[in-house]
């Protein structure tokens, strides 16, 4: 069974329909940024779910996020993506970049930023930064000079490991593991010896060195789920787009065309936004640039441990960690009591005197196949090291999460890789953080390739140029 539309290619005025295959943040960008350019929009998703990656789930009146999702300054798409959706209230960001160290018996450390102009506003911080010693530190100074003057675009840059860069000019272990993978390990979701070089450098200049406020940071105050999955649905809905949850999607060819639970359904555009290690089974041979070396992407793992104390452990937002398993710890008692009022605002809960905490463990190679009661009392024990006070809490709560497939590897000699946007068939466009944004695996990436496949698919319907390279701001983008 067939469902065909009635096309007028070139015609401005028409209203194109456009077939979005993927309901995570590539796709709903993707979706939003086509029905807000005049394009009838239907969104196919597998999951019972939108939001992809950044998902959530209530356990024990609670709600639990899959993963911690933090955002820059500099990733203005994003942004941008959250002011489309009407929830730009509903994170928090820092007016000055400022990240808490903690290590076992010793007093907390930062990395933060000055008001000085870039480079200058890191210089103090750097030069206080206790973990390291006076030599590290100095030499931590002049390595952050010279990653400002690297090109992330050069191929070159792609091949060499930054690890093996940092080592070059003669960084310690101790100044990689305690400062420069306290950067990298969440970006890139590698440690900097399995990291390309050339992501590094996009991280580090975009967001820590090219301009003083790149780097201040900001997270979510509700459960993904409800920042993303939730608004995103009423804004697509609210613009006459169809949402297909549950959707068994099959296959995407030529026409461009979706095959989903059985049904040809034509489109005059199809953005697919699906993980690349699942486009293989979805396309045609050869559709795609390199389509069969994509498995060589690889995967990286995250894995986050979720505690429920019945007291307050810690009194930071969140925090890095040193000499400790722990990598990351976040305070998310605040969206784990999250409720909504009979008209769906958002009323925020009282925690009953308790502490949620998620513990966060990127490119969780070695503990992704581990018992959930191997990690809890592992973290449990660490929490204790880190925040003495959970050594004297009882834990109301304990559940673990895993993305196995969280993000493709960032390794060297991946740039070249990572498919454009455009494809072998007519109307069919790549979306992904995974594509070639220049980005790590990151919600920036994923809008940005969102927002570029959707004007791309634009473009092409009205018979304009479907290659005009565009990255702006959403709200500079004139809606047709």
């Amino acid at each position: 069974m067939s469902s065909a539309v009635s096309r007028r290619p070139g015609d401005p005025d028409a209203a194109p329909q456009i077939s979005v295959v993927g309901g995570g943040l590539a796709g709903l960008a993707a979706a939003i940024a086509s029905a807000d350019g005049g394009a009838r929009v239907t969104l196919y998703e597998r999951a019972p779910r939108l939001g992809g990656a950044t998902w959530s789930f209530q356990r024990n009146g609670r709600w639990f996020d899959n993963g911690q999702h933090v955002f820059m300054r500099c990733c203005t798409e994003y942004r941008s993506f959250l002011d489309r959706l009407g929830v730009a209230d509903q994170v928090t960001e820092q007016s000055r970049l400022s990240v808490p160290v903690t290590r076992p018996g010793r007093r907390l450390a930062r990395i933060s930023r000055s008001g000085a102009p870039a480079p200058l506003h890191l210089a103090r911080s750097l030069l206080r930064y206790g973990p390291l010693s006076v030599a590290d530190r100095l030499r931590a100074v002049r390595t952050a000079l010279a990653l400002r003057r690297l090109d992330p675009d050069n191929p070159e840059t792609d091949e060499m490991s930054f690890g093996g860069w940092l080592r070059f000019r003669g960084e310690s272990d101790r100044t990689i593991a305690g400062l420069w993978d306290l950067i990298c390990l969440p970006t890139v979701n590698l440690r900097a010896d399995d990291a390309s070089l050339s992501l590094a450098v996009k991280v580090f200049r975009t967001g820590l060195l090219d301009d003083a406020d790149s780097a201040d940071l900001g997270w979510t105050r509700v459960p993904l789920s409800a920042l993303h999955g939730d608004a995103a649905a009423q804004v697509i809905t609210a613009q006459g787009g169809s949402i297909q949850l549950q959707a068994q999607v099959e296959a995407v060819g030529h026409g461009p065309s979706v095959t989903a639970d059985g049904q040809r359904i034509d489109a005059e555009a199809v953005i697919l936004a699906v993980p690349h290690d699942t486009l293989d089974s979805l396309l045609p041979p050869e559709t795609v640039a390199g389509q069969a070396d994509l498995a060589d992407l690889g995967i990286s793992p995250i894995v986050n441990v979720h505690f429920v104390f019945d007291r307050q452990i810690m009194d930071v937002p969140f925090t890095a960690a040193l000499d400790s398993p722990v990598q990351f710890v976040f305070d998310r008692t605040e969206a784990a009591n999250w409720a909504e009022d009979e008209q769906g605002e958002a009323t925020g809960a009282h925690s009953r005197g308790e502490q949620v905490v998620a513990v966060s463990q990127s490119a969780a190679f070695d503990e992704i196949g581990d018992r959930p009661a191997e990690m809890i009392e592992r973290y449990q024990l660490a929490l204790a090291d880190l925040f003495p006070l959970s050594a004297e809490a009882e834990v109301l709560d304990a559940v673990v999460t895993r993305e196995h497939r969280a993000t493709f590897a960032g390794r060297p000699g991946t740039r070249r890789l990572r498919p454009g946007t455009t494809t072998a068939i007519d109307g069919l466009f790549l979306a992904g953080a995974w594509t070639d944004t220049g980005w790590p695996a990151t919600m920036e990436g994923a809008v940005r390739s969102g927002n570029q496949a959707a004007l791309m698919a634009l473009n092409y319907c009205r018979g304009t140029d479907a290659s005009t390279p565009v990255w702006q701001d959403q709200r500079e983008r004139t809606i047709a």
